[in-house]
């Protein structure tokens, strides 16, 4: 029997008075005595919670409920019974026992009970936990393997579609690969023949400048022959024509001077002193007739001299005269051309002063001599 100091914090508390001890005691043996002939046969876990139950309400109500056990585990397996308290001796009819000592052996008794009874749940409540932990680690452990099997299949899922994937891929880009390679040899199939197509035009159009250069350069060479033919032809027929006029010039003096020889003649032929001063004056008439200015034809002559060098692309409305007053040295140079007389076209005008610049020298007149100063007139529908 243990100890009062050693009891169990939850074993009832002893009763204060006699009458109210008396009292318990024979209702506590009055339950025991039941209790003892109800455990015959192996009573079930919830009657044996429904004993312990009452046993304890009828002392200590607050601290049964202190330790009422929690809820068993849903679907338990059936724990063997506990085996019942050994029975207590039997009552002893006899006289009352002094005041004094019963109450201490019914207490005494009443302890011992009710720490079996509490050993007693303790030791279901400590299966019921160890059997609920069992579960809940069978239950873990069945999550466990099934999450280990699930996250399995999920991975050999998963690393079958990545293969799956990285094959497509693979796929895809020895696809694109493939395309970008003919693309690639089509288009520079492409620039290589734009590149002949483009040296091809060059060349072509090369031998094409190259023969139009040549045509162009042969022209240039046939038209500075044909110009170089044209001046010389020219020149030669100019220098002719200067040559004629000369002769003709010189004819014409030679008839002039015979003319006046043979008019002299004449004169001192008839002997008298009137008539020789008449014929000085004639001959001082003639003389001034021969130097008083250009001949009748003069004009003309220059004018024909000249207009083969007026270039004037331009219609001229009419037919405008423009004078011109030009000065020449000795030997026919012309020194300067003005305009005297205005056309009322500025254009023609100096068109006849460039053709007169160009001439650079104009013909003798019939007496061999160049007018030191004379104005031409020159129309452009002469």
């Amino acid at each position: 029997m243990p100890n009062q100091q050693d009891r169990d914090q939850f074993a009832p508390p002893r009763p204060k008075g006699r009458a109210r001890s008396w009292s318990l005691a024979l209702a506590a043996h009055g339950l025991l005595i039941a209790a003892l002939l109800w455990t015959v046969r192996p009573p079930k876990e919830a009657d044996e919670a429904m004993v312990e139950a009452e046993v304890w309400s009828s002392s200590a109500p607050a601290s049964a409920a202190a330790v009422t056990p929690p809820p068993p585990a849903p679907e338990p397996t059936p724990e063997p019974a506990p085996e019942p308290p050994p029975p207590p001796p039997e009552p002893v009819v006899a006289p009352l026992p002094p005041p004094a000592p019963a109450p201490k052996a019914q207490t005494h008794d009443d302890d011992h009970e009710a720490e079996i009874a509490l050993a007693k749940k303790k030791k279901q409540e400590q299966l019921k936990k160890e059997k609920a932990e069992q579960e809940a680690r069978e239950q873990r452990e069945k999550e466990r393997k099934e999450k280990a099997e699930k996250d399995k299949a999920e991975k050999e899922k998963a690393e079958k579609a990545q293969l799956e994937k990285q094959k497509a891929e693979k796929a895809e880009k020895a696809e694109k690969e493939r395309k970008e390679k003919l693309e690639h040899e089509k288009k520079e199939k492409a620039e290589k023949a734009a590149k002949d197509k483009a040296e091809k035009e060059k060349a072509e159009k090369a031998e094409k400048e190259k023969a139009e250069k040549a045509a162009k350069d042969k022209a240039a060479r046939e038209k500075a022959e044909k110009d170089k033919a044209d001046k010389e032809k020219a020149a030669k027929e100019a220098k002719e024509k200067a040559a004629r006029d000369a002769r003709d010039a010189k004819a014409a003096d030679d008839r002039r001077k015979a003319e006046l020889a043979r008019l002299q003649g004449l004169a001192g032929g008839s002997g008298g002193s009137d008539q020789a001063g008449s014929g000085g004056s004639r001959t001082g008439g003639a003389g001034s007739s021969a130097s008083g200015g250009p001949s009748a034809g003069y004009a003309a002559k220059v004018a024909a001299r000249v207009k083969p060098n007026i270039v004037y692309p331009d219609a001229v409305s009419g037919n405008p005269r423009a004078e011109v007053r030009v000065r020449t040295a000795p030997d026919g140079t012309i020194t300067s051309a003005t305009i005297s007389k205005s056309s009322g076209n500025a254009a023609w005008d100096e068109a006849v002063v460039r053709a007169l610049h160009k001439t650079d020298k104009l013909p003798r007149d019939i007496d061999g001599k160049v007018p030191s100063d004379l104005v031409i007139g020159f129309r452009p529908q002469d």
